[in-house]
């Protein structure tokens, strides 16, 4: 089925063998993981780090959704999650890529379901209605009555900037990678989202929405020839392309801390001297470039400090009275590089640099002292029930 196997290994873990196949006119890699599970999963993900706000990656996520060539219908999607026996079927636009994945225990509607998503993604029915309809477009109640921006990913992002959790989270990491594709918001800004054009719209389709430029996998009881079968049905008609130009690049370390101060809507209700947050963020190395080990450390590390109400560092910020509640999600392994990001919300003005000092001088203390083996093994015992 045109593809060749690069690697094959069991993987006692997950009980499961994996095949890693390369299609040989596309490079397109597939993990194929083959098991006993009648849960069976399929994914196709892209890279698509955008260079702006306008949220491209994201209005295309929902767009290739509303039709496609073998499937010329308005809302495909709508339409399996309501006949499918799916028990699994969404999207995902992240920072750097965007993730299309499905799941079936009924073999007949599983592979309609990848057959479904995979001629949406590669062959989507894009017009400049569909950027309309879920990018952006201008309403109006009557000719003379007042004019205002619609769309469904538009009116999404608006929610999703009332949120001042939020907001903070997308801030922090667009501060510390300002010169890489995470300095933009992949989801789209409100304030952008706009000025995204019907030519730009379908030019990152055009270069990003490519098999040399995507990742499958396969997961459960399905034969393995069934699944090459069906992938190179859709990739054999394409060749391969370069795709450097998708390659997120290194955001270069800074040679001292750097602070940024923004404004947000904190309303009109309660004592507004108590509405300060804050982040202190932190660049990590590259994932590629740490070992397994490491990063399992990392999440122990993680866990240990934030995750329960007895954690040290959380325990330490609530309790210090600096402000009433926790925000940023710690480490994040989900980038090309990680970050770790911690803080504290509800603060008053000077609440910001004594939050510094205190996550400075708790932080060197664990460097220091260590911690307990109580905690450590009550952390890596919940990680491992969580990982079965």
């Amino acid at each position: 089925h045109n593809f060749r196997l690069e690697r094959d290994e069991y993987v006692p873990e997950v009980a499961s063998y994996a095949r890693l196949w390369v299609h040989k006119k596309t490079g397109t890699e597939l993990l194929s993981l083959s098991n006993v599970d009648e849960n069976k999963t399929f994914g196709i993900v892209f890279r698509t780090p955008p260079s702006d706000s306008t949220g491209v990656p994201h209005i295309l996520e929902h767009s290739v959704l509303c039709g496609s060539r073998k499937y010329p219908v308005k809302e495909p999607f709508v339409e399996l999650i309501k006949a499918s026996l799916n028990t699994f079927l969404n999207a995902f636009t992240y920072p750097d890529k965007t993730c299309y994945p499905v799941a079936s225990c009924n073999e007949k509607d599983f592979y309609n379901l990848v057959d479904v998503y995979l001629d949406a993604v590669l062959h989507p029915n894009l017009t400049p209605d569909t950027l309309r309809q879920e990018g952006h477009h201008i309403e109006a109640e009557s000719v003379e009555g007042p004019k205002s921006f619609k769309g469904v990913v538009y009116n999404e992002m608006k929610g999703a900037y009332s949120d001042a959790d939020r907001v903070l989270a997308e801030l922090s990491q667009r501060t510390l990678f300002p010169d890489v594709t995470y300095g933009v918001e992949s989801g789209g800004h409100p304030r952008d989202i706009p000025d995204l054009t019907w030519e730009q719209f379908k030019g990152f389709h055009d270069r990003f929405y490519h098999p040399s430029n995507a990742r499958m996998w396969f997961y459960g009881d399905d034969a393995e020839e069934k699944r090459l079968a069906k992938a190179n049905e859709f990739l054999e008609e394409f060749q391969k392309r370069d795709v450097a130009d998708s390659r997120v690049g290194l955001q270069p370390k800074w040679t001292e801390p750097r602070s940024h101060t923004f404004e947000y809507d904190a309303g009109s209700g309660g004592n507004l001297d108590k509405k300060f947050m804050a982040t202190v963020n932190w660049m990590l190395p590259e994932v590629d470039a740490t070992s397994p080990e490491d990063l399992l450390a990392l999440t122990v590390l993680n866990h240990m400090m934030l995750a329960t109400s007895a954690s040290p560092l959380r325990k330490a910020l609530i309790d210090s009275g600096l402000g009433e509640d926790l925000v940023g999600g710690g480490v994040e392994m989900d980038l090309r590089q990680m970050a770790f990001s911690i803080g504290l919300k509800g603060m008053d003005k000077e609440g910001p640099e004594k939050m510094k000092s205190l996550l400075r001088q708790e932080l060197e203390k664990y460097a220091e002292e260590g911690f307990s083996q109580s905690l450590i093994d009550a952390s890596l015992n919940t990680i491992e029930f969580r990982l079965r």
